[in-house]
């Protein structure tokens, strides 16, 4: 297990193009980072920068304590696992397996007996030995992910780079890969960072979650953290499904004006904040609810569409022109074009500067950047 630091690092494609500026974090030995962000925020280009592939402009990246500035991709001894599973498709699952074991990098290193034994090992890692003599043609996707992922972690790599590995999977392969990957790091405990847009793999996998768009970073965090209290505009908006309400609101006096109603806010919120006047307020779906008839903290609305996801539903509403979504037990009796009378939960309630976006609630702002 090695620990993984990068410093300070940026790059950039020619004038106009800023892939990754000033990005700094770091993870410990054995943990599993997650890179979150949409497409173009820089995760790939991070990732090719810490593996080799591409020499940043400034900054450095260090692996087990040694910097990797002048060390070629070969001698790193890091793996890396695509999206594309980049399986030799004319050699069975044992063979892929083997390759890394007998490439010109490692030739001679291992016997024959030394290289079936690791493979084994692997094998029974990841319950794949009854694939062993398949070619990738005969293989599931689900099956030719764990493939490419056995085939990185047969070398026993310092560090494992995952760059959306699971993104094209459907729904229930991903949420079992999902498990499969969290397993399998565990037992191997090999340090690993994962790229994704998905907030669910952050969430699932992550020891810790790095937050990044347009190749800044914007919190880094272990994720129940970064979800409870984004230190970010960009944060809230990355982290929850449904997304985080963000509303227009005023500040004044230790209480905030939305949806037309007065809400004083807790002091251990309130502390420090003092900005006055225009806020941004965040409210999560869950921290919504409904109440019976007018009363004094609650706004006025009307239904647009009510949604089933299973065990609960999502409501969305106008509230004087503003479109908030809900999630409950409960709702189901309620339909388009009904009124009703929604209640912000004052506890959980998220401000943020509406020029900067950066967090002015206390427990956001404590959180690391």
């Amino acid at each position: 297990m090695e620990a993984l630091d990068v410093h300070g690092v940026s790059k950039s494609y020619g004038d106009s193009v800023k892939a990754l500026s000033d990005v700094s974090f770091a993870l410990q030995a054995g943990q599993f980072g997650v890179l979150l962000g949409p497409s173009g925020a820089g995760k790939s280009t991070l990732l090719n920068i810490i593996a080799g592939l591409i020499r940043a402009d400034q900054g450095h990246v260090t692996i087990g304590g040694r910097d990797m500035s002048d060390v070629d991709p070969e001698f790193r001894d890091v793996a890396m696992v695509f999206e594309n599973y980049a399986l030799y498709p004319h050699m069975t699952v044992r063979k892929n397996l083997e390759f890394p074991l007998r490439a010109p990098v490692r030739a001679g290193q291992m016997s024959k007996a030394q290289i079936a034994e690791r493979v084994q090992e692997v094998t029974d890692i990841m319950h794949m030995g009854h694939l062993l003599d398949r070619l990738p043609s005969q293989l599931s996707g689900g099956q030719r992910q764990r493939v490419s992922l056995g085939r990185a972690l047969v070398r026993r790599p310092r560090l494992l780079l995952l760059d959306e590995p699971i993104t094209h999977l459907d729904a229930k392969l991903r949420h079992e890969m999902r498990t499969e990957l969290k397993r399998i790091q565990k037992d191997l405990g090999t340090t690993t960072l994962y790229a994704t847009p998905d907030q669910a793999d952050a969430l699932a996998l992550g020891d810790l979650v790095i937050v990044m768009q347009g190749g800044h970073i914007w919190q880094v965090a272990p994720p129940e953290d970064a979800y409870r209290a984004p230190a970010h505009l960009r944060v809230a908006e990355s982290l929850g499904d449904p997304r985080m309400n963000l509303l227009p609101g005023r500040m004044a006096a230790g209480g905030v004006e939305v949806l037309g109603v007065d809400l004083r806010l807790p002091s251990e919120r309130s502390a420090g904040v003092a900005r006055q006047g225009d806020v941004l307020v965040g409210v999560r779906p869950q921290d919504l609810s409904l109440c019976q008839g007018s009363e004094p903290d609650a706004a006025p609305g009307t239904v647009i569409l009510r949604q089933t996801l299973g065990v609960t539903d999502l409501l969305i509403v106008d509230v004087q022109g503003v479109v908030v979504r809900l999630v409950g037990d409960g709702l189901r009796a309620l339909g388009t074009g009904d009124d009703v009378w929604l209640r912000p939960n004052p506890d959980r309630l998220h401000l943020f500067d509406p020029e900067t976006g950066a967090a002015l609630t206390k427990e956001a702002a404590a959180c690391p950047v």
